[in-house]
């Protein structure tokens, strides 16, 4: 015999709406986390879904209760005493007319219910379209920042390179500057020191000449003696 939908929620037909929330989020929470690849899981959710969805609007519950007293009354009429063929007719279109009504309205709000359900899936879509452009206008912003870091980097480098290379040119000049300048620097000194040479040469020159004269003066007496 198939479960009625309080059956399928596991509560009883006089559960709250309260509680018929609450083992409907318990149950669907449970049998959500064995959805992937397992079929059974999968149509257990759905009957979760179209039973909460009978039970949880007031119209339609109660024309399910009236569908499930008529079941159990219909269930028991070959034990109850005979009625009269036309009664059971009767009882039998009212029956008819109660389950039309209620599975039109219930055809009604699973349409609405499969409406918002697509509705759902497509904010979903877009709301994960929206993140991945999201994502890609960061990851966008994110390599131009990148770049312009790289070019800054390579100017930065580039001018650190050409002030290396006039330091190195200026040291090259200071360089030969102060050759320049020693080398000047021993040639007047090395000029200093052949005039030193020359003037003493000269004085020695002079002091010998004046040895020599006085020697012939000398001379020159003794023989007039």
């Amino acid at each position: 015999m198939a479960k009625t939908l309080y059956e399928i929620l596991e509560v009883s037909d006089s559960a709250s709406p309260e509680s018929i929330r609450a083992s409907y989020d318990r149950l669907h929470e449970h049998h959500a986390g064995q959805v992937a690849g397992h079929e059974d899981a999968a149509n257990r959710l759905v009957a979760l879904r179209e039973a909460y969805a009978t039970l949880s609007d007031p119209a339609l519950r109660q024309a399910y209760d009236r569908r499930l007293a008529l079941r159990a009354e219909l269930a028991t009429m070959p034990e109850a005493p005979s009625r009269p063929l036309f009664g059971k007719f009767f009882m039998l279109l009212v029956a008819v007319a109660c389950v039309a009504g209620a599975v039109k309205y219930q055809s009604g709000r699973e349409q609405v219910v499969r409406e918002q359900e697509r509705a759902a899936a497509a904010l979903r879509v877009a709301e994960l379209e929206a993140q991945r452009e999201r994502d890609e206008r960061a990851a966008a912003e994110r390599a131009e920042a990148q770049r312009r870091a790289d070019e800054a980097n390579e100017r930065a480098a580039l001018e650190r390179e050409r002030a290396y290379s006039r330091q190195v040119s200026r040291d090259l000049q200071n360089a030969e500057s102060n050759a320049r300048l020693q080398a000047q620097h021993k040639e007047q000194q090395r000029l200093a020191e052949e005039r030193q040479r020359q003037s003493e040469a000269q004085r020695q020159l002079a002091q010998d000449k004046a040895a020599l004269r006085k020697l012939e003066a000398e001379n020159a007496r003794s023989l007039r003696f």
